[in-house]
């Protein structure tokens, strides 16, 4: 029974160590950039300092700014 006890405390902690340590992979960079030019589908955006952190060939996901509507009331 004890022994039991022990498996289960070595499993549970090796799972919790594999998913603390996977999180930080799972968390993406965020980067605040300005659009200079877009011209036949090729967008230039430039990042300033921070550009070091890319690199030619990296995939980006790039969220337009949405302008939120007010809310009419009665």
């Amino acid at each position: 029974m004890r022994e039991l006890k022990k498996r289960t405390g070595v499993i549970v902690t090796a799972i919790f160590l594999a998913a603390a340590l996977t999180a930080g992979v799972a968390v993406a960079k965020t980067l605040k950039c300005t659009v200079e030019t877009v011209k036949s589908g090729v967008v230039t955006i430039n990042c300033g300092d921070k550009a070091d952190q890319l690199k030619p060939g990296d995939k980006i996901k790039v969220r337009p700014v949405v302008k939120r509507r007010a809310v009419e009331g009665c």
